[in-house]
């Protein structure tokens, strides 16, 4: 199982990158998540072809990240919101 250190060590912190990049300095809110979906998902297809592993849990934990990207980007889009109704700065 090759993909293990890989989704337990790097894949949450590009997440997090990927999600707080997106929405914060970019204001794409959806972007973060298709794009991690997307690429998430090419390890699900390649390594059932180079290993004898099955694609499921590959996938599951490429829902997983997307799952939490999409709550990153809709708590600082809610935050934003809320701040922008009562008169806040907007952040830079």
């Amino acid at each position: 199982m090759p993909e293990i250190p890989i989704y337990l060590i790097v894949v949450p912190v590009l997440t997090i990158t990927v999600s707080l990049i997106s929405t914060v300095r970019f204001e794409k809110y959806f972007f973060g998540p298709v794009f991690l979906f997307v690429v998430l998902n090419f390890p699900t297809i390649a390594m059932p072809m180079m290993n004898r592993t099955g694609w499921e849990s590959i996938f599951g934990w490429a829902v997983f990240y997307t799952f939490i990207s999409f709550v990153i980007s809709y708590t600082v889009w809610k935050v934003r919101k809320i701040r922008a109704s009562i008169g806040g700065n907007e952040w830079p």
